[in-house]
């Protein structure tokens, strides 16, 4: 057998750490707070007063819709091209969470009101 797979390997070149630029924490710090207060909804099943507490958050997601789909599809890319799971998925999951307000907006008929612009 040759020596070939003992030889010295050269060192792979190693990844160099990139800081991650404020905005994206910004960002991600929004997302996470949504995802916290979405959390509850599981609970709608249980306790119907947090059926209020959800439409009060689908009204002010779907308010703030241009900003947060805006900021959330910077991170993505952002967080794509640096191959960071946690942030890419945190900003798919924000615009999903913008998503279902509109969705459960239109199905409460409730007002769909955008930067106060009432559609």
């Amino acid at each position: 057998m040759s020596g070939t797979f003992w030889e010295a390997q050269p060192d792979a070149a190693e990844e160099v750490s990139v800081r991650k630029p404020a905005w994206t924490w910004v960002v991600a710090a929004v997302d996470l707070l949504i995802v916290l207060a979405v959390l509850p909804v599981v609970i709608l099943v249980v306790v119907p007063f947090f059926l209020a507490f959800y439409l009060y958050l689908a009204t002010v997601l779907v308010w703030l819709a241009p900003v947060l789909v805006g900021a959330n599809i910077a991170l993505f890319a952002w967080a794509f091209r640096r191959k960071a799971p946690g942030m890419t998925a945190l900003s798919i999951l924000s615009v999903l969470f913008v998503l279902v307000s509109w969705i459960l907006l239109i199905a409460w008929q409730a007002p769909v009101v955008i930067l106060g612009f009432t559609l």
